[in-house]
């Protein structure tokens, strides 16, 4: 059967949403060609928590695929079908991966699933040599605005060396509204080497500010 025909067939039984579907696009996702990989992963996804039970690990093997858009596929899947603690302790375990990839994938998924047991995984991350892969963990972090993240996403924002790092640390920031960084945040402002990041931590002071200013008023 020719690929585009397997893709698309993939693509139908997902739009479908029928769970009986699960085991044919299980086996899908270890088709020769990417494109019918990342269509099941996807399909898959559009299943939902109905099929947890018999697609999540499969789904966590696929972090590992030689294609990018087939492991965000995945990612995104995963998430989709819901977190059970099992799959978080799987994903934090492909977040001590050898590969940079995978690591990358794992800590997609993670943010999507905002998922309170993954905070040791995600801090350990943080010191990841990977920048793509400590940008996640910060972006996850922000996401599950645990107190005990703030000082480790302001340290990002000081002194990491990547520029997509330090600019997610004064996004998440801003979110997350803590006074306590305003004070780094305006440093970052005035003295950060790059004007995106700049740009971002003047943004994020401003917010808490807002935020702290429409709090008193009250």
């Amino acid at each position: 059967m020719d690929p585009e025909v397997r893709r698309t067939a993939a693509e139908g039984l997902g739009k479908l949403g029928q769970p009986g579907a699960t085991e044919a696009l299980v086996k899908a996702l270890d088709d020769p060609d990417p494109a019918v990989r990342q269509a099941s992963a996807w399909a898959l996804g559009q299943l939902g928590e109905d099929v947890a039970g018999r697609a999540s690990w499969p789904l966590i093997g696929r972090l590992r695929d030689c294609s990018e858009q087939v492991r965000l596929s995945a990612a995104q899947a995963i998430a989709e079908i819901g977190e059970t603690e099992a799959v978080v302790e799987r994903l934090a375990q492909a977040l001590k991966a050898s590969d940079a990839t995978t690591r990358r994938a794992a800590v997609h998924a993670l943010l999507s699933l905002d998922a309170p047991p993954a905070y040791p995984a995600l801090v350990e991350a943080l010191r990841d040599d990977d920048a793509e892969v400590r940008q996640g963990a910060v972006a996850a972090l922000g996401e599950l605005a645990d107190s005990r993240a703030i000082p480790l996403i302001r340290e990002r924002l000081l002194h990491d060396p990547a520029i997509g790092v330090r600019a997610e640390a004064a996004f998440r920031l801003g979110k997350i509204g803590d006074r306590a960084a305003v004070a780094d945040l305006e440093k970052v402002a005035a003295d950060d080497a790059d004007a995106g990041v700049r740009r971002w931590a003047r943004w994020a002071s401003e917010q808490i500010s807002s935020s702290l200013d429409s709090g008193s008023a009250h």
